[in-house]
């Protein structure tokens, strides 16, 4: 694949080109609905409380479960890939390592979260989350918020923050479940469940999922030995109020995956093991007629690894962080805000080699919000960190939406500025081979960008620049097998979007994403970052019976190329890759769906000499009440 850019720009431009014909349509259909029918969607991580999203001035992308149903994706990355700004690498199939880069930020520079819980792994290699083995299936919704978000989330989130979250209780008890069978004897089976009993809300659900997989070693280069996984997790959440305006709530997620893997250039009959947990429990209040919002929290998140070589033994390794943290806002008039903030955090790691350390880290931060015109929001914040090995830092934010005209036609221009601080992570520190003189991470970066609806709301086209400058960047050096800083990193580039929903019964969802991320030191491009990607979606509902009827779908990924390595000697070539399903209601509660992955069984590879899928078939059914 030579021309990743010029077809992802092409594809942009021909959608943009129907823009218009678009909503003169959906303006004069008589399908279309009034403002009130589409309020404005609401977003917690960008400002760590409800906002409205045009009141909020970074770049968010919000995933539905209609979105997930839709696609039918296993992993959570499935889902993750689609988004502009994102880009996924993974070493093989379901449990092999996988990182996901938001704007060419490493992945142990994005935070992630459960349900609002830190899951970033002390034992980690960079203190970052291995997606490998998270399934999509208990997650009712996800947010991902695009660039520096260091004052209000702290250390991690240099690149951004992805939170995952699961379905709310509400009075009325809501269930849903699936089951699937496919390609190399895929099984998965899942569920979840919401309600009230009595004055207590609850939420549980589970996913099981096995499959005989492929070789984690290219196949295509003799890779024979299937590397097979299964799959186990489980979440509970439990709210209940105490008093009027006084909630306490609790709950956790629980994951664990087996996995065989290989050698880089070779079969072999390694094993491994990945088991996160996580639980929390939080005090929240709201008084003053909704003025004053306070909440205090406990976290804890416990993380255990093991990677059997088959000839040189199991490394293990063991992370666990804990929190506490409390926060309170108070909006004494409807044009203004403050959001207060202080948090605690302790981290151990160890490993079966005789590594074992613990740090802390405590911070501060304050946000003040303005709205001096109804159509204007401004944000800006600090934070004070106190690292117990590195030292304090202080760093700043600022950022703005401004909605042009009103209603659902309303542009909103976004613009944000943030500063990141990121200490090495313990595993870095205590198994670097003997070299231990690692600085933090230090972030400085900015994006201007714009939202514009189209279709009376339906339709939604962003475009965003962005750049961001990174000191002390931390990567690993092969030749010398130790870590070490790049003393001036950048990543910089342009995001486009459009998404359009229910039109006519259609559903279209395109994002590319320009990126030049690179070591300025050296000039080299930053290893396993396409420079270009694009991805495309079109989905079609053709009401056939009383309960809905047909869906239809197809996506287009075009993956550019990039190199595997820091020196970039090795280059792997761009892909496209093409998926088509289907879906079908057969009753009012109940759905069988299929689909067809790599429909034209692409080769490529995103990690030099690691596999990918092939082409694969899977059916399932799914129901709901």
């Amino acid at each position: 694949m030579k021309y990743p850019f010029l077809i992802g720009t092409a594809l942009v431009a021909a959608s943009l080109a129907a823009v218009p014909a678009m909503a003169q349509d959906a303006a004069t259909s008589s399908e279309t609905t009034s403002d009130e029918a589409r309020p404005t969607p609401i977003v917690v991580t960008a400002n760590r409380q409800p906002t409205p999203i045009t009141q909020v001035g970074q770049s968010v992308s919000v995933v539905t479960r209609e979105d997930i149903d839709r696609i039918q994706p296993i992993a959570a990355t499935d889902m993750l890939a689609r988004l502009p700004g994102v880009s996924v690498s993974s070493s093989g199939g379901f449990g092999q390592p996988s990182s996901v880069f938001i704007r060419g930020a490493d992945n142990a520079q994005s935070l992630v979260l459960i349900d609002g819980v830190r899951i970033n792994d002390p034992g980690d290699v960079g203190g970052g989350f291995d997606f490998g083995a998270l399934t999509i299936g208990q997650f009712d919704r996800i947010e991902v918020v695009r660039g520096s978000s260091g004052v209000l989330w702290g250390s991690r989130a240099i690149g951004g923050v992805i939170n995952f979250i699961t379905q709310r209780p509400t009075d009325e008890w809501h269930a849903r479940a699936q089951a699937e069978y496919g390609w190399r004897n895929s099984r998965q089976v899942g569920g979840s469940a919401s309600g009230k009993v009595g004055p207590v809300g609850l939420t549980l659900g589970g996913n099981w999922l096995k499959s005989d997989g492929y070789s984690a070693f290219d196949e295509r280069l003799g890779g024979k030995e299937k590397d097979g996984y299964e799959s186990k997790s489980a979440n509970a959440r439990a709210e209940v109020e105490l008093v009027s305006g006084l909630t306490v709530d609790a709950g956790g997620y629980w994951t664990k995956a087996n996995y065989g893997y290989d050698n880089t250039g070779a079969d072999a009959l390694n094993e491994g093991l990945k088991r996160d947990a996580l639980g929390y429990a939080n005090l929240r209040y709201v008084g003053l007629d909704g003025k004053l919002n306070a909440r205090l929290g406990y976290g804890l998140t416990d993380s255990h690894r093991i990677s059997d070589d088959a000839v040189y033994g199991p490394y293990t390794t063991n992370g666990r962080t804990e929190r506490f943290e409390g926060q309170v806002s108070y909006a004494p008039i409807e044009q203004a805000s403050v959001l207060l903030g202080a948090e605690t955090e302790k981290q151990k790691f160890s490993d079966n080699y005789g590594s074992r350390d613990s740090t802390s880290l405590d911070s501060v931060f304050a946000n003040l919000t303005v709205r001096p015109l109804q159509s204007l929001t401004l944000n800006g914040g600090v934070r004070y960190d106190d690292h117990a090995d590195f030292g304090d830092k202080t760093t700043f934010a600022a950022n703005g939406a401004w909605v042009l005209g009103s209603g659902v036609n309303g542009i909103v221009i976004r613009a944000s500025y943030g500063e990141g601080f990121k200490a090495p992570s313990l595993y870095q520190l205590y198994t670097n081979g003997g070299y231990r003189a690692l600085k933090p991470e230090t972030s400085k970066g900015w994006d201007l960008g714009a939202d514009i609806p189209f279709a009376l709301g339906q339709g939604h086209f962003t475009v965003t620049v962005f750049d961001r400058k990174t000191k002390n960047l931390i990567d690993y050096d092969y030749a010398e097998y130790n870590y070490y800083n790049v003393g001036r990193a950048r990543s910089k580039g342009l995001e486009l979007g459009m998404q359009v929903a229910d039109w006519q019964g259609f559903d279209l969802n395109l994002a590319y994403t320009y990126l030049e991320a690179t070591n300025e030191d050296t000039g080299a491009q930053l290893a396993r970052r396409p420079k270009n990607n694009f991805t495309a979606s079109l989905d079609r509902a053709i009401k056939v019976n009383e309960f809905g009827g047909l869906k239809l779908g197809a996506d287009l990924r075009v993956g550019g190329g990039r190199y595997d390595d820091a020196a970039n000697a090795y280059w792997l070539d761009g892909s496209v890759v093409v998926n088509v399903r289907a879906a079908m209601a057969v009753t009012r509660n109940v759905e069988v769906y299929g689909r067809i992955e790599n429909l034209f069984d692409e080769h490529y590879e995103v990690v030099r000499r690691y596999g990918t899928p092939g082409r694969g078939a899977y059916a399932g059914v799914r129901v709901k009440m």
